[in-house]
């Protein structure tokens, strides 16, 4: 059996680890984690920061570990310890074609693999590549701004940090500034500014960048004080013709809890969507992707692959990782058969165990409306559209009668049930939205 070295071996292990870890989970603590030391008996994996070790020694420590014997059975020891395979913590911001060999172009933020070139573009995806191309060869004066939605693992991030590496790439002389930044950790940032009274820094950092990236604007819902900041930082760089990018998982109206001044000014540049892949596209980025880590898979497992999981390009990628570390640790060659075996918990699972209280936590999560106001008798506007979904879910996707759905929502009537999820049904036919915000909350039921 080969013996995997560093790279591979963490390789494996993140193949695995991302197919059981929600896609947030998996992107915020095991990005830029790498493989410090190995041997017989003990490995270090290389993380950022003491809070991201301290998270995944408290947190993830008992998953990490079991992965890796699997990988090593004589494995027993796993440590972690702050470090970087790369750029030294103090690294300054921007990193421009002057700094480093230009085949090497890095910034702190992006990821380098992230590139136009590496983004397959189909008719799921054409006017939002083509849009942010636009805006990557002439920054600020086209699509300002440029806001991207679309369902999780479709590519929103791939796109938005190619935006930022071509423009880096092409500023060796003017060294644009180029911050790249998820929401998450701009609001964290900006608490973190007024607690230690550094809000000028923080200030000066954002609107001093001459291209802004935004990711998954909509964790703004609700967080007044970073909506009332973000909204001065928008207003001063859009003054001033500096290029904004924004993506989030639907449109700007469909944001909860959202300032309707931030709203308008999502919308009025362009607003391009993503959707998920269809058959022929996600074959082609599967074949990608195999070439682009040098795997070596057959058409038929490409093929049962492309078939059986349709809405989420991550998920295509995570397949493909477990398939080959699997044939890797087991001495097996790559096959439909197997990729059926190793794939089963995956594919068999979806739709699976789905309880009327997993509807309801993720309905209320992406709506950002507490449990117990959905359920209560009260009917604002804000509150009977969301039920009206959740009954309209209970239907379709757990096949409950009406009086069950009824019940279930806090005793109310059958009848209100039938007219929520007939209103549902008609309104899907002739509204674009509605039917990605349906994708969406899908999505996050099969990942829950």
């Amino acid at each position: 059996m080969k013996k995997l070295d560093e790279k591979e071996t963490w390789q494996a292990a993140l193949g695995e680890l991302e197919v059981v870890l929600s896609k947030a989970n998996f992107t915020t603590w095991f990005k830029d984690t790498f493989v410090l030391f190995l041997n017989e008996e003990e490995i270090i994996i290389g993380v950022p920061n003491a809070f991201t070790k301290e998270w995944l020694e408290n947190k993830y420590h008992l998953q990490i570990s079991q992965t890796l014997k699997k990988i090593h059975p004589g494995l027993k020891d796993v440590k972690y310890s702050v470090s970087s395979p790369a750029l030294p913590r103090s690294a300054p911001k921007i990193v421009t074609k002057d700094d480093i060999p230009e085949e090497k172009i890095a910034h702190p933020t992006l990821n380098g693999k992230y590139t136009f070139e590496t983004f397959i573009v189909g008719n799921s995806n054409r006017l939002a590549a083509a849009t942010a191309q636009a805006v990557a060869a002439k920054p600020g004066t086209v699509y300002n701004p440029l806001f991207i939605y679309g369902g999780v693992g479709l590519g929103k991030t791939h796109l938005v940090q190619a935006i930022g590496n071509e423009i880096i790439g092409k500023s060796s002389k003017t060294k644009k500034k180029v911050i790249y930044v998820p929401c998450e950790r701009f609001t964290n940032e900006f608490i973190q500014a007024i607690s230690s009274g550094k809000m000028n820094e923080f200030k000066k950092n954002y609107r001093d960048a001459d291209v802004l990236l935004v990711d998954d604007i909509q964790f703004l819902s609700g967080k007044e004080g970073t909506q009332e900041e973000f909204f001065h930082t928008f207003n001063a760089l859009h003054q001033i013709n500096r290029q904004i990018v924004i993506t989030s998982d639907r449109v700007p109206k469909a944001i909860p809890q959202l300032e309707d001044r931030l709203s308008s000014r999502f919308g009025m540049g362009m607003v391009a969507d993503i959707q998920a892949p269809n058959l022929e596209m996600r074959q082609a980025i599967l074949t990608s992707k195999c070439e682009e880590k040098k795997y070596s898979l057959p058409d038929e497992v490409l093929d049962y692959i492309a078939q059986n999981i349709e809405s989420n390009i991550r998920e295509l990628e995570g397949a493909v990782n477990r398939i080959v570390s699997y044939c890797e640790l087991n001495n097996l060659e790559p096959s439909e058969d197997v990729a059926i075996k190793v794939l089963e918990d995956i594919i068999v699972s979806r739709g699976k165990n789905l309880t009327v209280e997993k509807i309801l936590k993720v309905s209320s999560e992406f709506f950002n409306i507490e449990i117990k106001d959905l359920l209560s008798t009260r009917r604002n506007k804000e509150l009977v559209w969301p039920r009206q979904i959740i009954m309209y879910l209970l239907r379709h996707e757990m096949n409950l009668s009406y009086p069950k759905i009824g019940r279930e929502l806090n005793k109310k009537d059958h009848t209100t049930a039938i007219h929520g999820v007939e209103k549902i049904e008609k309104e899907v036919a002739r509204n674009d939205d509605l039917r990605r915000e349906l994708t969406l909350i899908k999505e996050k039921l099969s990942a829950a």
